[in-house]
């Protein structure tokens, strides 16, 4: 073999196996994922198991948090939403003090700068409420406990709260019965997040407006949600969060025939990650 020719060969062997090599390592990394201008409004429900994790990206960059999962859930979500792109959290949102929802706060509080963070303000006393509420001292974060009525306007995007109307006592689980509710809307697209509100808070609200999206109250469990709020309502998407297996049985068997009944598309975080993404016209849902 010619001199030239075997050099040329040699280096073309070198070259693949460099090729090679990048694609292998490349493969084997989970590159960031960060919104496009395409997604304009992006809001994700998160697999965290049975609990509760919600993110709202708004057109203009701004991030809206609600709940965080458990504490043993924290670090995972945390590095979701960094892979994710987020940098900060502009408004935090605890619904209520059970560790499912609030039990990852920490971890989130730590890792992001937060502008201003919502609670019910119902004192559970437990440690893992001691611990955030600990967390946002530290931090000095803005802390306010917005009541029924309040509205706030950030990046083109309308938030009102429903609920708390009143402070409830001496329900079955006063704590999900004080959770924070919002109405999410952007343009003509609506997003209802309903903590784990049961029948007594949901009774307190009255009537509940139209919401193309609905986060079914209670991880789908039969005391959050009933026909008049589902035909109320009137839900295109219904989204539930709960783990694979779990003990309590959720979804309930009459959750799932009030969704066969009313017929909205129905996407459970067992089932992975969901993503929707909105112009303010229209929905797209995914889920991986």
């Amino acid at each position: 073999m010619p001199r030239k020719r075997a050099i040329r060969n040699k280096y073309a062997i070198l070259l693949r196996a460099v090729v090679v090599t990048f694609i292998a390592v490349l493969s084997a990394v989970e590159l960031p994922k960060f919104w496009t201008e395409d997604d304009g409004f992006a809001f994700y429900a998160f697999d965290v198991g049975q609990a509760d994790a919600f993110l709202f990206h708004l057109p203009e960059g701004e991030n809206i948090l609600i709940d965080a999962g458990t504490r043993q859930a924290g670090p995972g979500l945390v590095s979701r939403l960094k892979r994710l792109g987020v940098n900060k959290i502009d408004i935090a949102v605890a619904t209520h003090p059970h560790e499912d929802h609030i039990g990852g706060m920490v971890h989130v509080l730590r890792a992001f700068p937060v502008g201003k963070f919502w609670d019910s303000g119902y004192n559970h006393g437990s440690e893992t409420q001691r611990d955030m509420l600990a967390a946002l001292r530290d931090k000095r974060i803005p802390y306010t406990r917005p009541k029924a009525g309040f509205k706030e306007t950030i990046g083109g995007v309308s938030i009102e709260v429903l609920a708390p109307v009143k402070q409830i006592r001496g329900s079955e689980s006063d704590a999900n019965n004080n959770s924070v509710v919002l109405r999410v809307a952007y343009g003509n697209v609506s997003f209802l997040m309903t903590g784990d509100m049961e029948r007594e808070e949901r009774r307190s609200v009255g009537k509940f407006p139209r919401a193309n999206v609905l986060k079914l109250a209670h991880h789908g469990s039969s005391n959050g949600s009933d026909e008049k709020m589902l035909r109320e309502v009137s839900p295109d998407v219904v989204i539930l969060s709960y783990g694979r297996g779990n003990s309590y049985g959720h979804p309930h068997p009459e959750v799932t025939a009030l969704i066969r009944k009313f017929g909205p598309r129905s996407y459970a975080t067992e089932g992975g990650e969901i993503k929707i993404t909105t112009d303010g016209r229209s929905l797209r849902v995914r889920q991986r």
